[in-house]
């Protein structure tokens, strides 16, 4: 696929357009080539005309602008490396690093560093020089947590308890900078180098801002999206239909051949987990997304009483 009338090849400076690889979030996102580097990356780009009025689409482009500078200092962070904006094509564009291709496998040891900031820029340096030949390109499937549950149909309760100590860790960086992310579901958790991201970051805002009303249907609490709470409420979906294996409308059911599985003990209890995340009431919930990592961390080391009084 080659870059359609309503996209410019020139768009985004010192980059070439090769492929699109997906569309949704009120754009594009794109495979580019550095032309300078020759490493690659992707690009999004956001129209103008895919909202009603300016003010979603303004409000989008500045929490681009608020996350971009935190984006490089986590690991589970999707960092921006260059935004853009093109009043008279009627768009902005960000460049980010590049998820892996569909397939790809890396070892989750030593992948993430002491710092962080190193440990982002080691994956991210190793994902911009992915040497793709261009029939390869031009089939690129991202590896996303959505493509690993349609493959691999659930993921094994330890593996589930290392995604969201992760994630959890992820978003209490967000929340730890006034940010919030809004739509978080298993399409929107992409690997690079193996390690699983936030992506779709277009809809971070700040947690303050309660004029518009995005997410998808069955990750939203009652109370609704664009708060630090109702994040985890999402990441307790998420994590229940990776652990599961069945669909977020399900929740709260278990799998009925679930007592003759090999890791049914350690299953229930990150069910005790995801059941505090997605509780309705706020009071019975997590209160910080740090809660959420510390007990998935108490559960992954095994400790018989890693359950909070």
């Amino acid at each position: 696929m080659t870059p359609g009338p309503t996209i410019d090849a020139a768009l985004v400076p010192d980059h070439e357009l090769i492929e699109r690889i997906g569309r949704g979030g009120y754009g594009e996102v794109w495979i580019a080539r550095n032309l300078s580097t020759g490493t690659l990356r992707a690009v999004k780009i956001v129209f103008r005309h895919e909202f009603e009025d300016e003010r979603p689409y303004q409000r989008e482009f500045e929490g681009l602008l608020k996350f971009e500078p935190i984006s490089r200092s986590h690991p589970s962070q999707l960092a921006i490396l260059h935004i853009g904006r093109n009043d008279e094509a009627g768009c902005f564009y960000y460049v980010m690093e590049l998820a892996d291709p569909i397939g790809a496998v890396q070892s989750s040891k030593s992948r993430v560093e002491s710092n962080p900031g190193t440990a982002a820029c080691t994956e991210l340096e190793r994902s911009s020089t992915l040497n793709f030949e261009r029939e390869a390109l031009n089939s690129f499937v991202p590896r996303t947590l959505r493509s690993e549950l349609k493959s691999r149909g659930r993921l094994p309760a330890a593996e589930v308890i290392e995604l969201g100590q992760a994630l959890a860790t992820a978003l209490a960086h967000l929340h730890s900078h006034g940010l919030v992310h809004r739509d978080i579901k298993p399409a929107n958790i992409v690997y690079v180098g193996g390690v699983p991201k936030l992506a779709d970051i277009g809809l971070v805002t700040e947690a303050s801002d309660q004029c518009s009303i995005v997410g998808t249907e069955g990750y939203i609490p009652p109370e609704g999206p664009g708060s630090p709470q109702a994040d985890l409420y999402s990441l307790g979906k998420v994590l229940y239909e990776a652990a599961t294996g069945k669909d977020r409308r399900e929740y709260p059911a278990l799998p009925d051949d679930l007592r003759s599985w090999s890791d049914a003990n350690l299953l229930t209890e990150l069910n005790a987990v995801i059941l505090r995340a997605c509780a309705r009431g706020l009071r019975d919930r997590y209160a910080a997304a740090e809660e959420l990592r510390a007990d998935l961390a108490r559960l992954a080391e095994g400790g018989q009483d890693w359950r909070r009084t």
